[in-house]
């Protein structure tokens, strides 16, 4: 626990002290209004809820789990708990999973370390949280969102540790990491020199108990003070024409979101949508968190172009919570690089075949899923290398893991184990994902977990399950791509919860472009739900490979 200021808490929480009176934030209410607060109004109800929380018993170094929508209540208790030194560990809302299973799993694996005094909850989620909490044990007491009128006599602590950190659970188990507020504000100014937001900030939808909501589409801007606003995931997705026209009518210079927003944006927006909207001065639209489809960018710059929206906005990146959030990204009016490499020419340490390099543009390219989308350079203080199997660092063009050094690196997670502390710590991390450098500028291939030897080169899943959903023989929402050894033998599963019927022929086709003779493809369809997913509804690859291997996954029609 610090007890003293330092220029990182200044950086993170500076703007409670000098609060804005012009600018502020807006909040979508249920009903399809907003709400708008000033910075000074927000930091007075922040202050507010810092003093009730400590009312209640919150004290400085507590960790407490966080439970609330996006909204006012969330900004005012998440900074109210940093404000007096505690640490806020914002987890998943109880609609956010698939089932009450995966909701108190979240809660056991919070509860197993760092057993929390007290949890915030709306209200409306107060019984769910509370019996799973009750269940469990430990004597947490659950509250709701509340406030003191009595800002100005709230208890004032410097805490270290910003944010626990649960990952999504797309790597293994979601697993608890230590964000310091030195990891914070490191980042934050990564993404402020990076992005360069000037005045107003973006409309963000993103979930915040992930790093590219809670970082990337909230502090970034909030801690600046620039013009900014709030939607809950579901508001986004019921009404994704009212949040694309906010950015029409309302000079937001900022966008970030996986590929799943832009291909939610091309599946429901049309031309009839955008007539009087002004989109130039968009100029930052970040795409990260999951694999880059360039034919998808190209599909959205087009729909917005006419409407003044420039292809030189779209900035893709990369970035991991392990890094706190943002690693490399396109540099801010660049044109995003493309290049083509071979398809079975993976192998970690040997050098690439790039056979072609384009720049991205409203045309989209040939056959996608050969093409790799640049997520750009390191961004300031990050240093970003290749390393081959036995660690060595490799030049430019060759594929390797992925290795990141620098202050934004996170400290490391609760609990670490022998295995945990060899891949992070000391600012330095060892990713898991493979990628290449090519003219100083990363490109991300995909998880070496997530990647099967064939006659010893690596076929990565999402190679396969990219081209799969391109040549429309699978629904990415309903088929996922697992893959490894089965008793020596290579072997490549699509398991699908929709019957693929006469496209069945086609998917075998395409698995064995990329495994040749030497491995097997193999399609399993099994019952609706069966595919775990995690809180950010990503394929939980690991779990599903292993409940195949354990005889667990059933043919649809079996008990």
């Amino acid at each position: 626990m610090s007890q003293r200021k330092t220029a990182d808490h200044e950086r993170l929480l500076g703007w409670l002290d000098d609060p804005s009176d012009e600018r502020g934030m807006r909040f979508r209410l249920d009903d399809g209004s907003w709400q708008r607060l000033t910075y000074r109004e927000l930091a007075r109800r922040t202050l507010g809820a810092g003093a009730a929380l400590a009312d209640a018993g919150v004290r400085p170094g507590d960790v407490v789990p966080l439970v609330v929508p996006g909204g006012e209540d969330f900004v005012t208790q998440f900074f109210g708990l940093l404000a007096i030194g505690a640490t806020p560990s914002v987890l998943p809302l109880p609609l956010a999973l698939r089932a009450g299973e995966g909701y108190q799993s979240q809660l056991k694996a919070i509860t197993a370390r760092i057993h929390p005094r007290h949890a915030i909850a709306d209200p409306r989620y107060h019984d769910i949280v509370g019996e799973n909490v009750a269940r469990i044990g430990g004597g947490t007491e659950v509250i709701a969102p509340r406030y003191a009128d009595r800002p100005d006599e709230a208890p004032r602590a410097w805490g270290d540790l910003a944010v626990l950190q649960f990952t999504s659970g797309s790597r293994g188990s979601p697993r608890a990491l230590r964000v310091s507020v030195a990891n914070l504000a490191a980042n934050l100014r990564m993404i402020g020199g990076w992005m360069d937001p000037v005045g107003h900030g973006a409309v963000t939808w993103l979930p915040l108990y992930h790093d590219m909501g809670l970082v990337g589409g909230l502090l970034g801007a909030l801690t600046l003070q620039v013009e900014h606003a709030m939607m809950r995931p579901e508001q986004f997705v019921r009404d994704t024409p009212g949040w694309l026209a906010e950015y029409g009518r309302t000079p937001y210079t900022s966008m970030c979101m996986p590929n799943f927003g832009f291909e939610r944006v091309l599946a429901t927006v049309g031309p009839q949508h955008l007539e009087g909207l002004d989109f130039s001065a968009l100029t930052a639209v970040v795409s990260g968190a999951e694999r880059i489809d360039p034919a998808v960018l190209a599909r959205f710059a087009a729909l917005l172009g006419p409407y003044g929206f420039d292809v030189r906005a779209l900035m893709p990146a990369y970035g991991l919570a392990e890094g706190t959030l943002a690693v490399t990204g396109v540099g801010k009016g660049d044109l995003p690089r493309l290049v083509r490499v071979g398809g079975l020419e993976r192998r970690l340490g040997e050098k690439l075949d790039v056979r072609e390099s384009a720049e991205l543009s409203t045309e989209p390219v040939d056959e996608p899923w050969n093409w790799q989308v640049s997520c750009g350079p390191a961004l300031e203080s990050a240093r970003v290398e290749i390393l081959d199997e036995e660690g060595a660092p490799q030049p430019e063009g060759v594929l390797g893991e992925i290795f990141v050094q620098g202050p934004s690196v996170a400290e490391g997670y609760a609990d670490a184990t022998p295995e945990d502390l060899a891949r992070l710590g000391d600012g330095k991390l060892y990713t898991g994902d493979a990628g290449f450098l090519l003219d100083g500028e990363l490109y991300v291939i995909g998880r070496l977990g997530d990647s099967v030897k064939i006659n010893g080169q690596n076929v990565f899943v999402e190679d396969i399950e990219m081209e799969l959903v391109a040549s429309g023989a699978v629904s990415k929402r309903y088929a996922t791509v697992v893959a490894g050894v089965v008793r020596g033998e290579p072997r490549v599963l699509v398991v699908t919860e929709r019957p693929l019927g006469d496209r069945l022929e086609d998917v075998l086709s395409v698995i064995t472009s990329f495994t040749g003779d030497a491995g097997r493809a193999q399609v399993l369809t099994v019952k609706r739900g069966t595919i775990p997913l995690t809180s950010s509804r990503k394929p939980r690859r690991r779990s599903l490979w292993l409940a195949y291997l354990a005889g667990e996954l059933k043919e649809r029609g079996d008990s």
